[in-house]
């Protein structure tokens, strides 16, 4: 008997390159000038930083450890201030080295081997791999599309919610699509929720950036809305504060009081097992949070001057695509002819120096062509970047 045949982890064959990345990396080993507008690593792209504070830095990693398995009492203390909502206090957030590390524990939490969990597509595609790590099936329906406009469809959702079913995973704004859930759909799903008996888990950590200043949307974090059921909001410092490096996430729980308190306690439980997250940066979170707008800022007006960028240029060029409407986020959404092949079409650009993803990585049909492209570049190779994909689009859809 083969020692990986009850592995969670892929085949091998899966876990080769896709085409899409085996032709940049052959582009890059030219050595012509290429544009890679897929970078979602903040560190990478030239935006300022949180400066540190290397006395404090130095208190923090000297400091004596005390283990916690919800985390710091005042790094908890911390992130409810950063929400200023006066119905998210310390006691109701977890700490956990990363949102993803977060579902990981909620699906330990929640799930048995074997139930399942739903979510919208498009959205982010790590949650496929975070589902099958925890043997629990993901399930999916299609976010109603309405030429870029995306609403959730609940007739649908209906359908698919099962015995089995034990949670519904939300993300707002979403990735890559960048619609704010509003209001009255929020509200609507937690509803849902709370009538049959599942958790809502809401993904928000692109909540502070908002390419348009006067979107609407509710008040973050989404949990502190309800009080039947079990609501979650995940957020964390990687995209708050641009810190991927500096591993912290949380999540704060909000709900039927007494739900709550059993979810949080046998939450403790996994936390305890692990103790993922580092002493060092609870210790610092409190001032990375107090200075995350000297990020934050930066990259607003980043990602803003970018989607403008990109909106102008498809008004002001003859192109055969459009540009999808997006409330926030690092993404936008470049929308193909009906009949385009996405991902045959990322793989042509990426052989001509331009990489973007396809839209079928993030859940897209094959009659939703679209190519997902980063708003976090610096803008002279964004506008580079647009301006040759533009030219490699004409000759491939004309």
């Amino acid at each position: 008997m083969p020692i990986f045949q009850h592995s969670r982890t892929p085949s091998l064959d899966d876990l080769e390159a896709n085409a899409c990345h085996a032709a940049w990396e052959s582009f890059c080993q030219c050595g012509e000038r290429g544009f890679d507008l897929s970078g979602s690593n903040p560190t990478c792209v030239g935006l300022p930083s949180i400066a540190l504070d290397k006395e404090l830095c130095a208190d923090a990693v000297s400091a004596g450890y005390r283990a916690s398995a919800q985390g710091l009492q005042i790094t908890r203390e911390a992130i409810a201030s950063f929400y200023h909502h006066p119905r998210v206090s310390a006691d109701i957030i977890q700490l956990f080295a990363s949102t993803s590390e977060a579902i990981g524990a909620l699906l330990k939490l929640l799930c048995a081997p074997g139930d399942e969990v739903v979510t919208c597509e498009p959205t982010y595609p790590l949650l496929d791999c975070l589902t099958s790590l925890e043997s629990v099936n993901l399930r999916k329906i299609q976010l109603q599309d309405c030429a870029g406009i995306w609403a959730i469809d609940f007739w649908a959702l209906e359908q698919v919610c099962n015995e089995k079913t034990r949670a519904i995973l939300a993300v707002s704004p979403n990735n890559p699509t960048g619609h704010l859930i509003p209001c009255d759909e929020i509200d609507k799903l937690a509803g849902f929720c709370a009538e049959h008996h599942i958790a809502l888990i809401v993904d928000e950590v692109f909540g502070c950036y908002r390419l348009d200043e006067d979107a609407g949307g509710y008040q973050q974090p989404a949990c502190a809305r309800f009080d039947e059921g079990l609501v979650i909001s995940l957020s964390g410092l990687s995209k708050v504060c641009g810190l991927p490096q500096h591993k912290l996430g949380w999540g704060v729980f909000c709900g039927e009081p007494q739900i709550v308190r059993e979810a949080m306690q046998r939450l403790s439980f996994i936390t305890d097992s692990t103790l993922s997250v580092s002493g060092w940066v609870q210790r610092m979170a409190p001032y990375f949070l107090e200075h995350r707008k000297d990020f934050s800022d930066p990259c607003n007006a980043r990602i803003r001057e970018n989607y403008r960028e990109l909106h102008c240029f498809a008004r002001t060029h003859e192109v055969q695509w459009t540009v999808d409407k997006a409330d926030g986020g690092w993404s936008a959404c470049v929308r193909l002819p009906g009949w385009a092949d996405d991902e045959e079409v990322a793989v042509k650009l990426a052989e001509r120096g331009v990489r973007v993803f396809p839209g079928l990585f993030f859940g897209y049909r094959p009659n939703q062509p679209t190519l997902v492209i980063s708003l976090i570049m610096p803008p002279d190779i964004f506008r580079a970047g647009i301006e040759r994909m533009a030219e490699v689009l004409h000759e491939l859809l004309s």
